[in-house]
């Protein structure tokens, strides 16, 4: 077989990809604007339809009702919305009022395989908010209901929406500058996570990085990925006990207890 001189091969060059651009506040408004609608259906006196789904039974599903009782009307107003396609909370996540990342909760693939937290716009975006500049404390959540639950909390915090993003903090545009902090990394139940200790002390070197083990404040073995949000969840439900609604305050403040008192362990009463 001969082949044709290397001068006249026309060669295919592919066309890199673009990156997809999605108009976040487009979203952000829509997806609230479907949670707003399902929300006056569940507040009328009409019978739903077959397929209602309530926004509100998704959110305890997440987090227990009553840490939502602490200050959730403000945190839903502004990141709560509703995916009518997936049928499935999303979260909006913003850097002051610009909106960075929508997540949704529960979505499918193009194969049709269940995905958590399906993002828009940036996986790398990592919300940081100081509640108490007085408090050296600061708190790193994995994921988005850590993120809602510390808000909720009202507890100094830096989020990480991944485990990879924690080795790779010095190349990210969303790293916040921090120092001088004790910083508490409430580590899921899994190797990953644990592993990102020493990426998070390497890089925020002027603090002293410490990672809270679930598995040492309960003093039990506890399921592979058992997490913050199961934590502040089974408190919750531990206070409530047989009662309809348990107080807000006392959750929170046994939730805070039992990190401090991890805390005041691992540091051996160097931290008040």
């Amino acid at each position: 077989m001969s082949l044709p001189p290397p001068s006249r091969i026309k060669i295919l060059k592919q066309e890199p990809k673009e990156e997809k651009t999605f108009d976040l506040a487009k979203y952000h408004a829509n997806f609230k604007a479907a949670k707003e609608r399902l929300d006056r259906i569940a507040a009328s006196s009409l019978t739903p339809p077959e397929d209602f789904v309530n926004p509100t039974t998704l959110l305890y599903d997440l987090i227990d009702r009553d840490i939502w009782r602490l200050r959730g009307l403000e945190v839903i107003a502004k990141h709560i919305g509703f995916s009518t396609k997936y049928k499935s909370l999303t979260v909006s996540l913003f850097a002051n009022e610009e909106i960075k990342t929508i997540c949704i909760r529960k979505a499918k693939d193009k194969a049709g395989n269940p995905v958590k937290w399906k993002t828009f716009g940036s996986k790398r975006f990592m919300p940081y908010r100081i509640f108490d500049d007085d408090d050296p404390s600061l708190f790193i959540g994995f994921g988005i209901g850590e993120f809602l639950l510390l808000e909720l909390l009202e507890l100094n915090y830096l989020i990480i929406q991944s485990d990879s993003i924690a080795h790779n903090l010095s190349s990210n545009p969303y790293t916040p500058k921090i120092e001088d902090r004790y910083i508490f990394a409430l580590l899921d139940n899994d190797s990953s996570c644990k592993a990102t200790i020493e990426p998070l002390q390497a890089h925020f070197e002027s603090c002293k990085v410490f990672g809270l083990d679930f598995e040492n404040i309960w003093d039990k073995k506890l399921p592979k990925g058992y997490d913050f949000r199961d934590f502040c969840n089974d408190i919750a439900k531990e206070i409530r006990g047989e009662k309809v609604l348990a107080d807000p305050i006392e959750v929170k403040e046994a939730i805070i207890d039992n990190l401090a008192n991890e805390i005041k362990l691992l540091l051996g009463g160097e931290y008040e």
